[in-house]
């Protein structure tokens, strides 16, 4: 008779076992995992109103976090960013077995771009809806946690390093100084905007020795004569401007990156939100990725 139980509970075991939900594992191999993150992380950069480098900034270092966490799971094919980005040393070492690396990386990503942003609970809310999506298609509890222990190891060391680029030292610096000369720039009507990040060549570089590594040639000297260089490139300037085709016009409107647009109807004066160049140059990879068929990592 206790054969014959033993017999029943190791069979009931086996088909429970057989039945188990493992739909996690599919959810995180599918790419668009990651690109529903980034994406995510686009939307509260252009609701946030970030600048263009900051946001760039914004973007770099959740990215990185998510592939010196992911790395780990092919050690020999990717080879860590530490040594050869400036001031970045190796992340700690995954010692878990129960580990997922794809979810250890979304983890990565979240911690680091939530602590870079204004509007947090949104990307709280986000983070809280996959990760319930996830539970229920079966990620094993063990997992889930091993993975969000690592994932937060990786956050914290990015985020000291982050810590150290300059980047809060230059928020207590000076705005732009407007100067008198004609040849220097200058808020413009309607909006007469600031100028954005004068102090930007301070932030700490990621590979060059510093933003005097490769100095830009000086721009085309200021020179309103007729017949001068500046005067002639200012011209083509204004003739193309005025003489727009509908085609040029929507290929201008693709590219305007500006995050912040004021629109002038008479008084009336509404604005919309975009996004940055960094953000139009994040999405241009998603369709490069989709095309390709690339794999999560």
């Amino acid at each position: 008779m206790f054969k014959k139980y033993f017999i029943f509970i190791v069979s009931v075991f086996l088909l429970m076992s057989c039945n188990q939900n493992n739909d996690y594992i599919q959810k995180l191999e599918d790419p668009e995992m990651f690109h529903g993150v980034m994406k995510k992380l686009s939307d509260i950069i252009v609701y946030d109103i970030f600048s263009p480098p900051v946001a760039s900034r914004v973007y770099t270092y959740p990215s990185i976090a998510a592939f010196e966490t992911i790395r780990f799971a092919h050690p020999n094919k990717y080879k860590s960013l530490a040594g050869q980005l400036n001031s970045l040393k190796e992340v700690p070492i995954p010692e878990d077995e129960n580990i997922n690396f794809n979810l250890a990386a979304i983890h990565a990503f979240i911690i680091v771009g939530r602590h870079l942003i204004f509007s947090q609970n949104k990307i709280d809310e986000y983070q809280e809806e996959i990760y319930n999506e996830l539970l229920s298609a079966g990620l094993p509890k063990k997992t889930y946690k091993a993975s969000k222990k690592f994932g937060e190891e990786v956050a914290k060391h990015i985020l000291e390093w982050a810590d150290g680029d300059m980047y809060k030292q230059t928020r207590t610096h000076s705005k732009y100084t407007i100067l008198p000369e004609t040849k220097f720039w200058k808020p413009t009507p309607p909006d007469y905007m600031e100028g954005i990040e004068p102090h930007w060549k301070e932030i700490r570089t990621m590979v060059l020795d510093s933003a005097n590594q490769f100095v830009p040639k000086p721009p085309v000297k200021f020179d309103l004569q007729k017949d001068s260089n500046f005067y002639n490139q200012l011209l083509e300037v204004y003739n193309t401007g005025i003489n727009l085709t509908e085609e040029e016009i929507d290929i201008a409107k693709f590219w305007d990156c500006n995050p912040f647009v004021s629109h002038h109807i008479g008084h009336a004066m509404f604005a919309t939100k975009k996004i940055t160049p960094g953000g139009h140059w994040i999405l241009i990879t998603a369709i490069a990725s989709r095309k390709a068929n690339d794999t999560f990592e």
